[in-house]
């Protein structure tokens, strides 16, 4: 029975070692998982306020976008008013040319 019991503490002598490095490993890995937990909610955090910046961005350039083809309908607009002016004014000098021609 004593040599049983010696076997018995020998083994387990044997086995403490190992549990020491499996609790090592274990606490490293639970570390590793804290970290790569808190990077992950810190990178969810950045994502989900730049999101919202970039709808809030969106929101914004509506009324700006409407504002833009309005502006470039007028733009149109006026464009065709100056050409029509210039052709109006080239005939006035044409027939003022030909009256001093006269």
């Amino acid at each position: 029975m004593l040599r049983f019991g010696i076997r018995m503490v020998a083994v387990l002598s044997c086995l403490l070692p190992a549990a020491t490095v499996l609790a090592r490993d274990v606490s490293r890995e639970q570390s590793a998982v804290q970290y790569a937990r808190q990077e992950y909610e810190q990178a969810e955090a950045e994502y989900k306020a730049d999101l919202a910046q970039m709808e809030q961005t969106r929101k914004e350039m509506e009324p700006l976008k409407k504002r833009l083809a309005q502006e470039r309908r007028k733009l149109g607009l006026a464009e065709k008013r100056r050409q029509e002016a210039k052709a109006r004014l080239r005939n006035a000098e044409a027939a003022l040319d030909r009256a001093w021609k006269e």
